[in-house]
């Protein structure tokens, strides 16, 4: 039985991994070979891959076959330290004086076998080289030789770097051409340089289209600033990571909104940032999402007018512009005469019909920089922007007490109700929020005790 290295397993895993096995004929193993020949007059030399039960040929000078028995090997002997095997005279060394390779063809006397040494104690096989008449082979050439195994184990490197290469690339390349994000490199101005097949059904380019574009020139000009600092931020190292969210122009000239996850990437030498990989996603519907929630937040459900808490804002924003630049506006409090009858008489959903039409009446006869909202139950308010004179609040509100007198059908029932309301006027009435609001209250129970259908000013 033939020897083996203390670390067999692990030399015949590193060597499978290596990948090298039966691969085709590679010119520069075969210049080694031919330079080994030449330097040392020798007729054969070899690239030997020393594999389980036998060694294989990578590259040959000088013999015919392609592998012979490990059994047999002189390179399974060569594997087993660090150092140049050198048999002057086969027939005199008990190890091989009776091997078939010996005794026939080729018919060794001399070989001379420097290990390949991939890892630290790693031998993978050897460069060897042979004659058929014995030889001596000093220590000059055993450097020479072991300095031409180095320049074919560095050659096994970079081989075994190219296939993980090539693997991490088919494995990316699985990844982005099979996920529904957008995969794109970019290098470090933002020139895409890679783009996955996801952009077709994100964007509508192919990805060749995209290849040399930059993001910028695609995105919403109200998005741009923000968007630019982000990318500013990578440009300039001041982020490792980031995450946008912006707006993309599609081929055809609509907006997707996306979200962008970038990643900044690193030159392998100088450890310099030269770009980065971006996943990009579809987020129409997230933001549809929560626009629809932030509107239900703000906006009464049933009429689709601003809630209290949108009214709130926008009463406080007129506050302070009246506070500020003297811009007058009239705040108008309207609750609905006989609505209780009809809620009580025809049921909830009829008077949740009856408070749609209202709603829609209403907003029929303002303008659309006012603000009509609903507080509850069949209470409206409404703010008449730029408005602070009695003449105008009086107009806006018999507009609206008009809008209320057509009967309203509600499933085959023929309604009809009235509105009372208050008005009040900033600056005169004030500019305190609540007693502004205190005030076209306190006006709008004035309008209803007075007869109803009609309205009152806080001033009177």
């Amino acid at each position: 039985m033939y020897p083996l290295p203390a670390n067999e397993a692990e030399r015949l895993g590193v060597l499978r991994d290596l990948d090298i096995i039966g691969t085709a004929t590679q010119s520069h193993f075969d210049a080694v070979c031919q330079t080994a020949c030449a330097m040392f007059g020798l007729p054969i030399a070899l690239v030997s891959m020393v594999e389980e039960d036998h060694q294989w040929f990578k590259a040959k000078c000088g013999l015919s076959v392609d592998r012979t028995s490990r059994e047999v090997a002189f390179c399974t002997y060569a594997i087993l330290s660090d150092a140049v095997l050198v048999v002057e005279d086969a027939t005199h060394d008990e190890r091989f004086a009776q091997n078939p390779l010996v005794t026939g063809a080729p018919h060794i006397r001399f070989y001379a076998g420097a290990p390949l040494v991939l890892e630290p104690g790693i031998r993978v096989g050897t460069l060897c080289v042979i004659d058929t008449v014995p030889r001596r082979f000093p220590e000059k050439q055993r450097r020479r030789l072991a300095d031409l195994a180095e320049i074919v184990v560095s050659q096994l490197r970079l081989h075994r770097t190219e296939g993980q290469l090539r693997q991490s690339e088919a494995k990316f390349r699985l990844l982005a051409e099979n996920t529904t994000d957008m995969i794109v490199w970019s290098a470090i101005d933002t020139t895409r340089r890679y783009v996955s097949p996801a952009s077709s059904p994100l964007l509508g380019y192919a990805p060749d289209e995209l290849v040399g574009t930059r993001p910028l020139d695609f995105v919403h000009p109200d998005d741009v600033a923000a968007y630019g600092r982000v990318l500013g931020d990578l440009r300039d190292g001041r982020v490792r990571q980031a995450v946008s969210r912006q707006r993309y122009r599609r081929k055809d000239g609509s907006w997707v909104w996306v979200e962008a996850t970038f990643s900044l990437t690193h030159d392998a030498k100088g450890g310099q940032a030269d770009g980065y990989v971006a996943s990009v996603r579809d987020i129409t519907e997230r933001k549809e999402a929560e626009r629809r929630i932030e509107h239900l937040a703000r906006h009464d459900p049933l009429t689709d007018l601003p809630n209290r808490t949108l009214f709130r804002e926008r009463f406080l924003q007129e506050i302070a512009l009246t506070k500020r630049y003297g811009t007058p506006f009239a705040l108008l409090c309207l609750d609905l005469d006989r609505f209780k009858a009809v809620n009580d008489t025809l049921g909830h959903p009829a008077g949740d019909a009856l408070l749609q039409a209202v709603a829609a009446r209403i907003k029929a006869v303002v303008r659309t920089e006012d603000t009509v909202a609903r507080m509850g139950g069949d209470e409206f308010v409404v703010i008449e922007t730029g408005s602070g004179q009695p003449d105008s609040g009086r107009a806006l509100a018999e507009r609206l007490i008009d809008a209320m007198r057509p009967p309203i059908h509600i499933d085959g029932e023929t309604v009809s109700v009235g509105v009372s309301i208050g008005i009040a006027l900033a600056p005169q009435d004030g500019t305190d929020p609540d007693a502004l609001y205190k005030a076209a209250d306190l006006s709008l129970y004035r309008a209803k005790a007075d007869g109803r259908n009609t309205f009152r000013f806080a001033t009177q």
